[in-house]
């Protein structure tokens, strides 16, 4: 009598898109041209997470198993002449109620380059393009290239659903880079063109999704990098500006209807990395100050706030192919009120019960990670986070809970993922 073993069907169902991955990566992973036989560099990625924690949800359904955490991406660099190329990218994200995994170009824009020495070059972008901010944030959407699973959130807002406001803004950028005896800077200056918010972008900047219209009206970002003596160090400044207006639909919300306003928004990010041949360090913090004006009848505060935050990490390479990290991650929605205990007073004058509690305006986690490259084009890894705080936590994926009083102030997150890139 033969035996026959089967999984749970919720299981199965969690683990469904990892087996979808293998398949489409023993699929490629065949042989195909090189590089050097194409006039065009084609390469792409595919990962899939599985996510468990207590408390919260994160992407999808997370207390009960989520596998609601996929990315893939292809993208296309194409040398047009000697100084101008073509580079595009389409992305599908898949993140529990945040995203949908709908296609999207992630980044399309021409760069032309308009003068090169010995010593440096100069040109400009045209284009959708991603925002020099920080360290990771042009290369966050490829697995291989970032240093985790989940970004430092403090810095790489991922759950509020501004992520597509950082990583693909439409305009043009001016970059010069300069080579010097020790080291290399490169400066960054990018002019984003009026563009209409997603919905999920409104619910971060208003609190709510209304029934109006978000739209940037401006936007301007300056970053300066140096890398010392090829990456032994690394540090930056990055400055953005964003200027918001909000057009409101009346009627449509019958005690919730806000008036016509605008919200301005400047951060500044400072970023440093030191490192050793297997020991790797990095911080970055970042300060933003974020103004509304106008939304008159709104039940909400209206008034002035700096938002705060910075992470340390610290990796360490075990063996090439194995890596730990240990990182700590701080942020407070207004750094007058770090327990946010003046902001839950002022919701609770407003709504009773049902205003959100201290917990909804900090965030501090403790995270533990270790990461595999099991071929070039393989990486397997996994993170423990131990979380206090839920300001940067999915809204929508905990939309009733947190929008009724409830959520968990401490929790953890289990994340695995599986990425292939091709």
């Amino acid at each position: 009598m033969s035996a026959r073993c089967r999984l749970p069907r919720t299981l199965a169902r969690r683990l469904a898109p990892l087996c979808g991955l293998a398949l489409v990566a023993a699929l490629t992973s065949g042989p195909a041209a090189s590089s050097s036989e194409l006039p065009f560099r084609l390469s792409g990625f595919l990962s899939q997470g599985l996510l468990y924690s207590s408390g919260n949800n994160y992407y999808g359904e997370s207390t009960e198993i989520s596998s609601e955490l996929t990315e893939v991406g292809v993208n296309l660099r194409y040398p047009v002449g000697v100084n101008t190329v073509l580079a595009g990218q389409i992305v599908s994200r898949r993140a529990g109620a945040v995203y949908d995994g709908a296609a999207r170009i992630d980044y399309a824009f021409i760069e032309q380059t308009l003068r090169t020495t010995t010593t440096g070059r100069t040109g400009v972008r045209a284009g959708r393009a991603k925002l020099p901010l920080g360290f990771f944030n042009e290369t966050r959407d490829i697995p291989m290239t970032r240093p985790s699973i989940l970004l430092p959130q403090s810095i790489y807002v991922e759950g509020l659903g501004i992520r597509d406001f950082y990583t693909g803004v439409d305009g043009g950028a001016l970059f010069w880079e300069r080579y010097a005896d020790q080291g290399t800077w490169q400066l960054d200056l990018g002019v984003g063109i009026p563009t209409t918010m997603a919905g999920e972008t409104q619910l971060a900047f208003l609190g709510r999704e209304y029934p109006g219209e978000l739209e940037m009206t401006s936007g301007q970002n300056l970053r300066l990098l140096y890398e010392h003596q090829g990456g032994v160090w690394r540090s930056a400044a990055t400055y953005s500006r964003v200027r918001t207006e909000y057009t409101a639909e009346t009627g449509s919300l019958p005690g919730l209807d806000v008036g016509d306003g605008e919200v301005a928004v400047d951060a500044l990010v400072l970023s440093v990395e030191r490192n050793w041949e297997r020991l790797r360090i990095i911080s970055e913090g970042v300060l933003r100050r974020i103004e509304p004006n106008g939304f008159a009848d709104s039940p909400l505060p209206q008034d002035d706030v700096i938002e705060g935050g910075y992470y340390i990490q610290g990796g360490y390479r075990i063996t090439p192919r194995h890596e730990l990290f240990l990182r700590y991650d701080s942020h407070w929605n207004d750094i007058s009120d770090r327990d946010g205990s003046e902001r839950a007073e002022e919701f609770a004058q407003l709504f009773g019960d049902r205003a959100p509690r201290p917990h909804r305006f900090f965030q501090h986690q403790w995270s533990l990670g270790v990461g595999w490259e099991v071929t070039p084009t393989w990486l397997l890894r996994a993170e423990w986070h131990h979380i206090h705080g839920t300001a940067l936590t999915p809204l929508l994926d905990n939309q009733e809970a947190f929008e009724s009083g409830g959520g968990s102030a401490r929790w953890n997150l289990l994340a695995l993922q599986a990425s292939y890139q091709f």
